[in-house]
């Protein structure tokens, strides 16, 4: 009877551990990741039905052996060894979480989120251990997708603001060279004009026809000693400007000839010309070649040491002359700047319209994953947002650190206690910050907006940086003669000596974009155009001692 007991209670619990497992499998088969169950040792005594597929094995091919050996984990002796450390981590009480590349059915990598937690028994020994793995492949893949748009994205708008940035040199490399060589011209037609000696070019059209020479240029003292009025000749054969030369002087023509043709000149020889308005004079001459079969004649009458007087309207028709190439430059500078704000306007709406595209999707992401979404990923999509609407900023200040000085506002009567007001209610510093702006602000005849721009950017800085809520601005005015010395002082962190001309460099910023939004364009905006209206601005701090930036205003605007 004591061994029918026996063997019914064995029997019982054969039973009861049986429906155990098949409850356990059940369980584990209607879960939706994967998830097993092992001794504190590794052998893997339960494993749910999803596991099995998604390696393409049977329960009989991985039960009760260590967990570790199972195909999953096969791919590379790293992996294997990973495991059994986490393994022997989780035995000892710790919970274990790390992501890994596994192979999967059909021998294809895929990644898995694992996680090991340990079973404890109340005296709290470790002795089961609960694996749990989700497939994060393609959640992977497609984070990894989206670090690549984003970087293929940066890249497309760096791209364009470095285009930007050497099509503005260009145009400023240009217009200095246009200058210089309009100053060059200005310099040699004064020299060439101012000389006291006469100069004449010719042209020699036929080398076998000594009258043949045709009239380039000459300059007013050529007209005053030959007393012709050469200006109304040119392009005329030498003999209509000076009908009395030939046949007279045919051995001076055919030393003209010989220059033009051989290249080698004459350095010094005498002639004499006379008509009806100039009397016989003798001249000093020299003759020398230049390119396209042309001579130079460069000589002084040695009869007369009185020259002539300069003519008023020649000085005048050179004025207007000078102003006709200037008014051409103005009309070709304006053209240019039409066409760089043009530029800047379909540049700026073409790189706007993939940053807004970056944000929608990564919202659209979001929404779409709902819960599914870690923390962490959360936290990058917002980094994401983050660093778009940073672009944005970047854009938006490029183009207004482009305009500045080239777009023109008429000056008004300004009265700067009010700006500064409706500057400090715009920009809404924290209740507990105090901006003290000193009494008897003045009021003057300036660009409002250029004034408004750069206490804008002087005072949001100083709300920016400021490492504390109950800081203290103070804004305050010195007379100066011509100008205005405006103050803006803060007791906020301070900035050291070494950084004091970098901050004033476009895209130059003290603290990570990371932690603190700037583009690194405001202090560059705000020296602009403080020196596009003669004025200078610098700034005194250092570390901890808070900092004050002084710029000068011109009490009367300049043209």
């Amino acid at each position: 009877m004591v061994q029918k007991s026996k063997s019914e209670d064995i029997n019982k619990n054969c039973v009861a551990a049986r429906e155990n497992s098949e409850r356990r499998r059940a369980i584990f088969d209607q879960t939706f990741q994967f998830i097993g169950l092992t001794q504190a040792n590794g052998i893997l005594i339960e494993v749910d039905q999803i596991t099995l597929n998604f390696c393409g094995l049977t329960r009989e091919e991985v039960i009760n052996r260590p967990f570790w050996e199972a195909p999953l984990w096969q791919n590379s002796k790293e992996t294997r060894a990973k495991l059994q450390q986490a393994i022997a981590s989780a035995a000892a009480g710790e919970t274990v979480r790390y992501e890994e590349d596994v192979l999967s059915a059909g021998d294809t990598i895929a990644t898995i989120n694992l996680s090991i937690k340990p079973i404890k028994a109340e005296g709290g020994q470790v002795i089961l251990l609960i694996i749990e793995g989700q497939d994060i492949t393609e959640r992977k893949q497609a984070l990894s997708e989206i670090h690549e748009l984003k970087a293929e994205l940066e890249q497309r708008v760096v791209e364009p603001i470095l285009q930007v940035e050497a099509f503005n040199h260009q145009q400023e490399e240009l217009i200095q060279r246009e200058r210089e060589a309009l100053r060059q011209v200005e310099i040699y037609a004064d020299i060439f004009k101012s000389m006291q000696f006469g100069l004449i070019v010719w042209r020699l059209e036929d080398p076998n026809d000594i009258t043949s020479f045709r009239l380039v240029t000459s300059n007013p003292a050529a007209n005053r000693q030959t007393g012709v009025s050469l200006e109304n000749k040119i392009g005329k054969r030498i003999t209509e400007c000076f009908p009395h030369m030939f046949p007279e002087q045919q051995e001076f023509l055919e030393l003209y000839v010989k220059v033009a043709t051989s290249g080698v000149g004459i350095d010094q020889c005498e002639m004499y010309y006379g008509d009806e308005s100039v009397p016989d004079s003798f001249f000093s001459v020299k003759v020398f070649p230049l390119p396209d079969r042309c001579i130079g004649i460069a000589f002084d009458n040695v009869t007369h040491n009185k020259q002539a007087e300069i003519s008023l309207q020649k000085r005048a028709e050179e004025l207007t002359l000078v102003n006709t190439v200037l008014a051409q430059t103005t009309a070709l500078l304006r053209k240019r700047n039409e066409e760089l704000d043009q530029f800047a306007y379909v540049t700026s709406h073409d790189l706007k319209a993939p940053l807004r595209a970056i944000t929608n999707l990564s919202e659209w992401i979001e929404e779409d994953l709902l819960d599914q979404l870690p923390e962490e990923n959360q936290h990058q999509m917002h980094l994401l947002r983050g660093r778009v609407h940073r672009m944005e900023a970047l854009i938006n200040g490029l183009l207004e650190f482009s305009r500045v000085g080239r777009v023109q506002t008429p000056s008004v009567m300004v009265n700067v206690s009010i700006l500064l007001n409706e500057v400090i209610d715009s920009l809404a510093p924290p209740p507990t910050f105090t901006i003290e702006v000193e009494p008897q602000m003045p009021t003057f005849m300036t660009k409002q907006l250029a004034l408004q721009q750069v206490f804008s950017n002087l005072i949001s800085n100083a709300i920016q940086h400021h490492t504390r809520l109950d800081g203290h601005i103070k804004i305050s005015i010195q007379d100066r003669g011509k100008h205005y010395e405006f103050s803006v002082t803060d007791d906020g962190p301070g900035i050291a000596p070494d950084y004091h001309d970098k901050i004033f460099a476009i895209f130059q910023t003290l603290e990570a974009r990371d932690r603190k939004e700037s583009t690194g364009i405001g202090l560059a905006i705000v020296k602009k155009i403080v020196e596009i209206e003669a004025g200078t601005i610098t700034l005194e701090s250092d570390v901890g001692l808070g900092s004050t930036f002084r710029f000068t205003w011109l009490k009367q605007p300049h043209d």
